[in-house]
């Protein structure tokens, strides 16, 4: 099997740094998808640069939670009011994107929401009423990054250990309600969110499994984003990241290994 490579940027429009991160990404590294947050406040300037640059897919970066991913998910289960507000706040924010002129390639969440139990059901059937084709579930970066990385923290693997027990009922879902949308065997970016150095994607790389691939980015012109440290930045949007998505060892690699990027319309 071949091994083809998604790279997706996301929370576009959240800042002109950010906006102009992925272009440039876009143009000089490997960058070729987009997830859009469409009520942040730059999102128009973000879908006319998108317009600007064919071949660069945008999806849905769906928010329906800004802080604190863990009260929030309480929420959605235990409140009646949240419930039900789900598919309609899918909808609009679908709307939204395609009223910039965007058919949107994909969806994944802000935080990863959109794979809570109660969102991810209902996000399937907007996904199937407004015909895209692909949403991101993270999964098998845990089993890789443990044969390099020294240390992952804890958080990380309580974390990345809900997720996979998540999995199985993901894929169950998506079979009986859309089975027509693509969800990925791979998709690396959860663990060092923010913090995507160089060294860390050439050994994703490098261990690459055959097939489908997602890694995803949070990049930034900001200068004064760049990670020093490991603790990540408070928005995850990184100098860092953009320096990676450019690399020109990045770039090598891929040529190095055989794997070939997707690309939008291609």
């Amino acid at each position: 099997m071949k091994r083809l490579l998604f790279v997706t940027a996301d929370d576009f429009g959240a800042s002109p740094e950010v906006n102009h991160a992925v272009i440039g990404a876009f143009k000089e590294g490997i960058l070729r998808y987009a997830s859009l947050l469409v009520d942040a406040p730059y999102a128009q300037e973000a879908a006319d640069l998108a317009k600007d640059n064919p071949g660069l897919g945008v999806g849905l970066h769906l928010n329906l939670c800004d802080s604190n991913p863990a009260l929030c998910g309480l929420k959605y289960f235990f409140l009646p009011s949240w419930r039900k507000r789900v598919d309609a706040e899918i909808e609009r924010q679908m709307e939204k994107i395609r009223s910039f002129g965007l058919q949107p390639t994909h969806v994944d969440g802000h935080i990863n929401i959109h794979i809570h139990p109660v969102i991810f059901p209902a996000l399937l059937r907007v996904c199937k009423k407004f015909g895209v084709s692909r949403v991101r579930v993270p999964a098998g970066e845990y089993s890789l990054a443990r044969r390099f990385l020294k240390k992952i923290p804890f958080s990380n693997q309580i974390e990345y250990a809900a997720f996979g027990a998540l999995g199985p009922y993901l894929k169950k879902k998506a079979r009986e309600i859309a089975p027509e949308i693509k969800i990925l065997p791979h998709c690396f970016g959860l663990l060092r969110s923010g913090r995507m150095r160089e060294d860390y994607v050439l050994r994703l790389l490098e261990n690459l499994p055959e097939g489908e691939t997602e890694i995803y980015f949070h990049p930034s012109l900001d200068p004064n984003s760049r990670v020093s440290g490991e603790r990540p930045t408070l928005s995850h949007q990184t100098l860092t990241e953009f320096e990676t998505l450019t690399s020109p060892r990045v770039l090598e690699m891929l040529k190095h290994r055989g794997i070939s990027l997707f690309q939008s319309g291609v």
